[in-house]
């Protein structure tokens, strides 16, 4: 009996390239690595080489041949990118599924089908599941709309269908498999000596916070924390500890609001004495934290893994930070916290972001000065 090929797809995360230095493609690996738990789906599929990084539209293209699937990891440093390079595979491959996820496509994106006609499904908040039940629908020839999470374009009138369905909630994140630990980067790492890799960590999801501004609440889908274990955690800090990561972003909302966090710590810095690896280590701090997070940072720059501090205020106006739905730290508080900071010698600086809606020339002149 003839064997089946193997459908093609290609993973687009295009991060930064600074120098020779890019991050692992977290979202793709997360992907590919919960996608293979289902062995239908690893005898039906061929996950092809990540494309991890910005390039030129034409180089990028030169790496795929025959997709069945290219799906993209999409933000707003790689939209205009990930939209270029989509369209081209589409003209080139007119039977390649284009999937769009990620922050910047909407959660209801029926204006984004039309003004991007070569985009045939969209996933909204965290994609593995949905993304598996994607290929698996494909696999079955199944409809579509039973999947939550999702748009697609129906194949007969071209319009784009919403699935107002969610996924069902569950606080274990340990069911999605670490691509770090599955070896998904093992040949990247050993076959890319002429780049520096940097890894992005998470060791919870969601946010109790709604700021308007942020994807991080995801407009409520995620507003409940799920977790991963401790011992995840720390086989993930390993792995990045042998094989010489610099510098992990940890992709927590809040970190510092759990009272595991500083267990956490304990076990970053065992990883950097035992190998001298990761070097760095930024986190987003939690918005309504004192002395939790002054001792867990305080401890992260006794042994140098961070470089400063952030006490964000985004803005000082009232009725800006009400039309944004911002909670900040009261001013008390942060005055506290940074006096703390400077006594201590470690570094603080503060975030501002300019144009948010209700802010005016002088209400953001008074807000650098309360800081100043």
């Amino acid at each position: 009996m003839k064997q089946e090929i193997k459908k093609r797809i290609y993973f687009n995360e295009y991060n930064f390239l600074m120098g020779q230095t890019t991050y692992l493609p977290l979202v793709s690996g997360l992907l590919q690595a919960y996608a293979e738990k289902t062995p239908d789906l690893r005898n039906h599929y061929d996950f092809m080489p990540f494309l991890f990084h910005v390039d030129l539209p034409e180089k990028i293209i030169s790496q795929i041949d025959n997709p069945f699937i290219a799906t993209f990891s999409v933000m707003m440093w790689n939209e205009q990118l990930s939209l270029q390079v989509a369209k081209e595979i589409k003209d080139k491959f007119p039977n390649c599924i284009i999937i769009f996820g990620g922050a910047q496509p909407p959660h209801r994106p029926i204006d984004y089908f039309k003004k991007y006609p070569f985009i045939d499904i969209t996933v909204r908040g965290q994609g593995e599941e949905t993304f598996s039940k994607i290929l698996t629908a494909l696999v079955d020839k199944s409809d579509l709309r039973e999947i939550p999470s999702m748009s697609w374009r129906d194949p007969v009138s071209g319009e784009c269908i919403v699935n107002e369905e969610e996924l069902i909630f569950n606080n274990d994140l340990d069911r999605f498999p670490s691509p770090y630990l599955k070896g998904l980067y093992d040949d990247l790492i050993k076959s890319r000596k002429d780049l520096n890799f940097q890894a992005i960590l998470e060791t919870n999801r969601g946010c109790p916070f709604m700021c308007t501004f942020c994807y991080w609440g995801m407009g409520g889908l995620n507003r409940k924390f799920s977790f991963h274990s401790i011992e995840r955690i720390k086989q993930e800090f390993e792995w990045c500890g042998k094989n010489g990561i610099v510098y992990i972003f940890n992709a927590d909302s809040n970190f510092g609001q759990h009272n595991r966090d500083m267990e956490i710590v304990d076990a970053l810095i065992k990883t950097k004495e035992k190998f001298g690896y990761p070097e760095k280590f930024r986190t987003c701090y939690g918005k309504n934290t004192d002395e939790k997070i002054y001792e867990i940072a305080r401890k992260m720059f006794e042994n140098k893994l961070e470089k400063g501090i952030t006490l964000s205020r985004q803005s000082n106006d009232r009725e800006v930070l009400k039309i944004i739905k911002r909670g900040n730290i009261k001013m008390s508080t942060y005055v506290n916290l940074q006096k703390k900071f400077n006594e201590a010698d470690i570094p603080v600086y503060s975030e501002l972001i300019l144009g948010l809606p209700g802010e005016t020339y002088n209400s953001w002149k008074q807000g650098i000065e309360d800081l100043l």
